[in-house]
């Protein structure tokens, strides 16, 4: 998600990421050059109901590039794991939807938009939410714990996807799903491509460019990783280059 003001390439991806979202969650109301916010979400075919439960603040900081919701169902009592969580308008919805019995759980590698979520979730009164720093490829939980791994926009921004998508696969329970919306590659642009370790075109991180697969080289990863019925479901009509397009994608954990 471009943002030139804020970061440049020769900083490290890490850091780049954690400039850009900082800016993020403490200056939502910025132009960052990108959809962003609870009219973005309401294009992305985001519930009416979710729309207006939500607390504007929560959605202010909301940088969605799909709806993950939209990949299946999230049941009362579930637990739910969302990687790179942001300012946790998603973390919040699904914790709407696991109820008190169910868990959210989120993280993300930037200290303030952890902040972000907490303060959020906590102003909805949802306790089942929790917000923690961690980076999505060393995920601090246990073996087969999780039932759905949701992420919006945030794989794009690892440099280690392979790791990401291993993590993924240890800590879903057998039939467990992933269901993500992420930045792809457009291939059809004729302008760039990535290898499987995601270097491209010089972009910095941040913007959601460098850091994009083209769509079947992440169903194959997501295949050797050990998930199961990886498919690309559509795209978002989202953009932050001409190169780029979000996507929806779902896999699972076999049985």
């Amino acid at each position: 998600m471009t943002d030139n003001t804020t970061c440049s390439s020769a900083d490290s991806p890490l850091e780049q990421v954690r400039q850009l979202y900082t800016r993020l969650a403490l200056q939502p109301d910025d132009d960052f050059g990108w959809d962003k916010g609870k009219e973005n979400a309401r294009r992305l075919g985001y519930s009416p109901d979710w729309l207006a439960r939500l607390p504007d603040a929560v959605w202010a900081a909301s940088a969605a590039v799909g709806n993950p919701f939209s990949l299946g169902p999230i049941t009362a009592g579930q637990t739910v794991l969302d990687l790179g969580c942001g300012a946790g308008a998603d973390l919040c919805i699904a914790a709407l939807l696991t109820g008190p019995h169910g868990r959210a759980i989120g993280f993300d590698d930037t200290p303030a938009m952890v902040r972000k979520s907490r303060e959020n979730a906590a102003s909805m009164g949802l306790t089942q939410a929790e917000a923690h720093e961690a980076d999505m490829s060393h995920i601090p939980l246990p073996d087969n714990s999780v039932d759905v791994v949701i992420a919006n926009g945030s794989i794009n921004l690892s440099t280690n996807k392979v790791q990401v998508f291993r993590e993924i696969a240890r800590v879903l329970r057998p039939g467990g799903r992933l269901q993500f919306a992420d930045m792809v590659r457009d291939d059809s642009t004729g302008n760039g491509s990535t290898s499987s370790s995601g270097a491209c075109c010089g972009d910095s991180w941040a913007d959601c460019v460098s850091g994009t697969l083209a769509p079947e080289v992440l169903l194959q990863l997501l295949a050797e990783s050990g998930l199961a019925h990886a498919q690309l479901a559509g795209f978002t009509a989202y953009r932050t280059a001409a190169t780029t397009i979000g996507a929806l994608i779902r896999a699972e954990k076999p049985r």
